[in-house]
C-alpha cells in the first residue's frame, strides 16, 4: 500500500510540474490532478499594448496564440439551463432515497457534447465545494472518465475510475498494462474511495464506443453507485439515448433469464455461465 501511495504521489507531482510549465496545453482530465486544475483554471485574455491593434503581430504573440488555442465555451441559455438542471439533480439525488435519475447528453458528432459535459462537471464541483464552505481534503466531488477502447469487460470501466482516483500504480511496460487489465479487480477499493470521498457526480464520455450489449453488463454497477451512494451519472456520446434505452431492455432481459434459469451472463460472447447445475431432463 505504501509503495502504491508513493508512486501516485510521484505521478501527481510530475503532472503538477507539467501543468505549471505549460499551463495552456491540454491536460489529462481523466485524472484527479488534471481535473482539479481544470476546475480551478481561470483563463484571461492577453493584455494588448496601448494603441495596438488586436490583429497586430498576432502570429508572433505566443500569449495570444496560447489563449486562442484554449477553446472556451460561449455561455448560452441552453447551456446554462443544462448546467443548472444537472446541478439541481446532483443536490436532489444526494438527499433522496428513491427515484434517483441519470442524465444523457446526445447529439451529432462535433456539436460540443464533451465541452458541455465538462462545463457541467466544473460548475457542479464549484457549487458543491461552495456549499461545503470550500474545498476539503480527501473529498472528490466529481469523477470524469471516458469509455475505454475495449469496453466489453466491466473491469475496464472500473479501471478507468480507479485510474482517475489514483488507485492503480503506474505501469512500467505495455505488458504490465495488459496483465493488470486482465486480472486486477479494483471494485472494492473504487467503491470505498467513492463512498468515503463523498463523490456526487460521475461523468462518462464517449458512450458511443460501447454497444448496447456491453452496456447491459455494466449498467447494474452504475445503478449500484446511484442507488447506494447517491451518485448522479451523466452519459455523453452520439446516440447515447438509443444505446442506453436498448441496454436497459437487454439488462432487464438478462436479469429475468438469470432469475428464472439460475444462469448468469458474463461470457464475452453474451452466452450465460451456469450459476448452478441445470435440472435433469425429467424435471425440466
Amino acid at each position: 500500500m505504501r509503495a502504491s501511495i508513493e508512486l501516485r504521489d510521484k505521478r501527481e507531482a510530475r503532472l503538477r510540474q507539467q501543468l505549471k510549465d505549460t499551463p495552456m496545453r491540454p491536460v489529462p482530465l481523466f485524472q484527479l490532478t488534471g481535473w482539479t486544475h481544470f476546475v480551478d483554471e481561470e483563463v484571461e485574455p492577453p493584455a494588448l499594448a496601448a494603441g495596438s491593434s488586436p490583429a497586430e503581430d498576432r502570429k508572433t504573440d505566443e500569449q495570444a496564440i496560447a489563449y486562442h488555442r484554449h477553446l472556451r465555451m460561449v455561455p448560452t441559455d441552453a447551456m446554462t439551463h443544462m448546467q443548472e438542471m444537472v446541478v439541481e439533480a446532483v443536490h436532489a439525488n444526494s438527499g433522496r432515497r428513491d427515484g434517483l435519475m441519470d442524465h444523457v447528453i446526445d447529439g451529432p458528432a462535433g456539436t460540443g457534447k464533451t465541452c458541455l459535459l465538462r462545463a457541467i462537471g466544473r460548475t457542479a464541483q464549484r457549487k458543491i465545494e461552495a456549499a461545503m464552505g470550500g474545498r476539503r481534503q480527501n473529498t472528490i466531488p466529481v469523477v470524469h472518465i471516458t469509455t475505454p477502447a475495449d469496453p466489453e469487460p466491466r473491469v475496464n470501466r472500473l479501471w478507468e475510475i480507479g485510474s482517475y482516483l489514483g488507485l492503480n500504480p503506474e505501469p512500467k511496460s505495455l505488458g504490465e498494462v495488459l496483465e493488470m487489465r486482465r486480472h486486477q479487480d479494483v471494485t472494492l477499493p473504487v467503491n470505498y474511495v467513492l463512498e468515503t470521498a463523498q463523490t456526487r457526480l460521475l461523468l462518462i464520455d464517449d458512450i458511443n464506443r460501447a454497444s448496447p450489449q456491453h452496456l447491459a453488463n455494466v449498467l447494474p454497477y452504475f445503478d449500484y453507485l446511484r442507488d447506494k451512494m447517491g451518485i448522479s451519472i451523466v452519459f455523453c456520446g452520439t446516440g447515447a439515448s438509443h444505446r442506453l434505452h436498448r441496454a436497459r431492455i437487454l439488462a432487464g432481459e438478462l436479469t429475468r433469464v438469470s432469475e428464472e434459469t439460475g444462469y448468469g451472463s458474463n461470457r464475452r460472447d453474451g452466452r450465460p455461465y451456469p450459476s448452478r447445475p441445470p435440472p435433469p431432463p425429467c424435471c425440466r
